[in-house]
């Protein structure tokens, strides 16, 4: 049976001569992975932009509870990103935050409202025209809601370092509370950093095969610029 739902894309693999599998988080069925035939053809019916990390999409698809691969009706996009692509430093935030959610979020896990979450995220990061240096900070810190770690306070994340735990602990707690477009005072470039290696710690304490983020350092190569 056919089904309609959204979709915000995690990754994709080649498979195949000319096909791809997408891991793809849907509103009405959680993350699940689909075959897309004749992607990498001279004449595709979809072009490979369409999988690129977290694509918004309109999807329909058919659904089968217990098939670890499903196969798509019809695909569109949803929303064409006006700034994502064109730019370097949020081409790198979106690559890294979508290999951060495909390790987080388990295959077919349905956490309530994480996908409205992610969606509205990610327009808001396409729509941000500056100030959005911490917007993968503020991301990952509010994404704990929904995967049922939220920290009791910015202290949680921050407590294993020892320079300015305090004053950083505070600025925390202003990202998590804060809006995307509402600045943090007072955050060096360094503090970031700092920041997300405390948070990506805090993350490995409750998310398995989160060792290694291959994205990381393309995100502080950028990021540090």
């Amino acid at each position: 049976m056919l089904h309609k739902t959204r979709g915000v894309v995690f990754k994709f693999i080649k498979y195949r001569e000319s096909s791809i599998i997408a891991t793809v988080l849907t509103e009405s069925y959680g993350v699940q992975s689909y075959i897309i035939n004749s992607v990498r053809t001279k004449k595709p019916k979809y072009s490979v932009a369409l999988f690129q990390p977290l694509t918004l999409l309109d999807m329909i698809v058919y659904y089968k509870e217990s098939a670890s691969l499903n196969r798509v009706s019809e695909i569109q996009c949803e929303h064409h990103y006006q700034s994502i692509p064109y730019h370097s430093s949020k081409s790198a935030i979106t690559l890294f935050l979508s290999e951060v959610l495909y390790k987080a979020i388990r295959h077919e896990s349905h956490p309530e409202g994480v996908f409205q979450f992610i969606h509205d995220s990610i327009l808001s990061l396409d729509h941000l025209q500056s100030g959005f240096e911490n917007f993968h900070l503020q991301f990952l810190l509010k994404l704990t809601r929904y995967l049922g770690f939220y920290p009791e306070s910015g202290s949680e994340i921050t407590t294993q370092l020892r320079s300015s735990n305090e004053k950083l602990s505070r600025q925390v707690d202003q990202m998590i509370e804060n809006n995307y477009d509402e600045k943090v005072p007072g955050l060096s470039a360094q503090d970031r950093m700092d920041i997300l290696d405390q948070t990506l710690d805090f993350y490995r304490l409750h998310v398995e095969n989160l060792a290694k983020i291959h994205s990381y350092r393309i995100l502080r190569e950028v990021m540090r610029n």
